[in-house]
């Protein structure tokens, strides 16, 4: 074999691209099917895409038995396709997310032959998959992986466009731009034009001007090369079909809760993960490192560097996602990991400036170095330690001990609160579940839960000695003669198992606080 070609096919900058890749998804192939699920965002897959098999639907995401509204089907139904070709739960919910790193991979090599084509055809996509959060992240099954892939393939068909354009060329219908932006928003709804579109309008408004040419005129002719009126009828036409279907199976109302619950009720109440204006500024930091050390500097050279689209673009995109996401209540780290390859770019030419030749040489190998050791540790956690521990991720050894005593002493179930996704997947569902103290004991009373039932209570739901109980605090806390505490386990904190007693039937309705009424979404699941 001729030693040119294999020397080719091992040390390429190409090649060293393509094993990177080959290394990633041997990962995914090894690990996928060696673990349960990880909570908290895995079981609901897992338990959604078990509920549509079991009931025979293959349009509405449902758990506990309602429609879940989560997120847009998307996600559930490239799971479910897995599933439906024989793959094991735990793979097929986690493919989609592992298809979506490669493909971001490749896509982080387009975006950096765009603006940065000095630089080696892996290096991008190498720094960019070590970052922590990002690697977690598509690690795990969940839509935001989909989201952060169409994020990228969408603002890098806008700079493909633009490329063009600035060349005087034709480009046609910019495909690229508009699928990227029709996959993010079939992942995660209206935020995945929220977190494209408004990027690509502030490069458009704040490029600098060709010569004399008037602003408005020339901010028109490049908002035409997007093509907008036709990709936006794209989006919708992907998009629409499935709410319209929705609605008329369910009724309007689950619309109304996809869209407006999840997109902006959320968004602007925030009844979970609640966080301060300042949270991004906090997590960015673990997330995306080693990168945001050269944040501040990039910053600064990104303004001092405007007129250049390598900057202004990459500098645009980081700053409007983490602006947009610290508007709202509701935040969590992985959401602004769409921008996770703004970051990379910006660290990467700020390191780059601040060193000359030589050092940003060793400096470039020490990142690679740094970025394959982390992602062979992972590798290593992943496929040979994470499996012998599984049964302590989560508390899920807690749950079967749980499921092993309902087994041998068969009785109903009955969740105080909402039951998490974890539970109705190990413990089965529809679970019943109550919100009161005063919904509990009622039905008790009534003959609607019997004795021999067992009650899954978290600790934090219990009354405290001495404490005045709120309408959705467990008071009294279950004791004889009503109740026999069969076993406390570590799920979520502690979560107690009682059996209901035959005496319970007797049991005064304790005067506590009316619960607040229902929420009109809560009719659905909404985690």
């Amino acid at each position: 074999m001729d030693r040119q070609f294999l020397k080719s096919l091992i040390a390429s900058e190409q090649a060293r691209l393509w094993w990177l890749l080959a290394g990633i998804a041997a990962m995914f192939a090894f690990s996928m099917g060696t673990h349960p699920f990880i909570p908290s965002m895995e079981p609901r897959f897992g338990e959604v895409i078990r509920e549509m098999l079991a009931h025979g639907e293959y349009l509405i995401p449902i758990k506990n038995g309602v429609p879940y509204i989560e997120y847009p089907p998307l996600y559930f139904w490239l799971s479910l396709a897995g599933r439906l070709t024989g793959l094991p739960e735990t793979v097929a919910i986690r493919l989609p997310a592992a298809l979506a790193f490669l493909l971001w991979m490749l896509w982080l090599a387009r975006l950096q032959r765009r603006l940065n084509p000095g630089w080696p055809t892996y290096l991008l996509p190498l720094i960019g998959a070590a970052l922590p959060g990002v690697l977690y992240t598509f690690f795990i099954a969940q839509s935001d992986t989909v989201l952060i892939l169409g994020t990228l393939i969408g603002i890098t068909g806008y700079l493909r466009l633009q490329q063009a354009s600035d060349a005087g060329e034709d480009p046609g219908f910019p495909w690229e731009l508009w699928i990227g932006v029709t996959l993010a928003t079939l992942a995660k709804g209206p935020v995945g034009m929220m977190v494209t579109l408004p990027v690509l309008a502030l490069d458009i408004l704040f490029a600098p001007l060709p010569g004399n040419a008037s602003w408005w005129r020339t901010v028109l002719e490049r908002a035409k090369t997007t093509a907008w009126l036709r990709g936006l009828g794209l989006v919708l036409l992907f998009n629409v079909p499935w709410y319209i279907a929705a609605g008329m199976r369910e009724g309007w109302e689950m619309v109304r809760a996809v869209v407006v619950y999840q997109n902006f009720t959320r968004f602007l109440v925030g009844f979970d993960h609640i966080q301060p204006w300042y949270y991004y500024g906090i997590t960015m930091w673990y997330d995306m490192l080693p990168m945001t050390f050269a944040l501040p500097f990039a910053l600064y050279l990104g303004f001092k560097r405007w007129n250049q689209r390598l900057w202004r673009l990459p500098l645009l995109w980081l700053l409007w996602t983490v602006f947009f996401f610290s508007l709202s209540a509701s935040k969590q780290g992985k959401y602004i990991l769409t921008a996770a390859p703004a970051m990379a770019l910006l660290g990467l030419q700020t390191l780059q400036i601040l060193s000359n030749k030589r050092w940003w040489q060793r400096l470039r190998i020490t990142l690679q170095s740094w970025a394959l050791l982390l992602l062979a540790g992972f590798a290593i956690a992943a496929v040979f330690i994470l499996p012998r521990y599984s049964d302590k991720v989560g508390g899920i050894g807690g749950l079967e001990k749980i499921r092993t005593i309902v087994q041998q002493k068969p009785g109903e179930l009955i969740s105080y609160d909402w039951p998490r996704s974890m539970e109705l997947y190990i413990l089965g569902s529809p679970m019943n579940y109550v919100r009161s103290s005063r919904e509990l004991y009622t039905k008790i009373h009534d003959g609607k839960f019997k004795p021999g039932s067992y009650l899954l209570v978290q600790k934090r739901h219990l009354a405290r000695p001495g404490q005045v109980p709120g309408s959705r605090i467990l008071s009294p806390v279950p004791a004889p003669p009503y109740f026999k505490l069969i076993t406390s386990v570590k799920f979520n904190g502690t979560l107690y198992l009682y059996r209901i007693l035959p005496d319970a039937n007797d049991m005064p309705i304790p005067n506590t606080p009316v619960p607040p009424p229902h929420h009109w979404w809560e009719r659905f699941d909404t985690d």
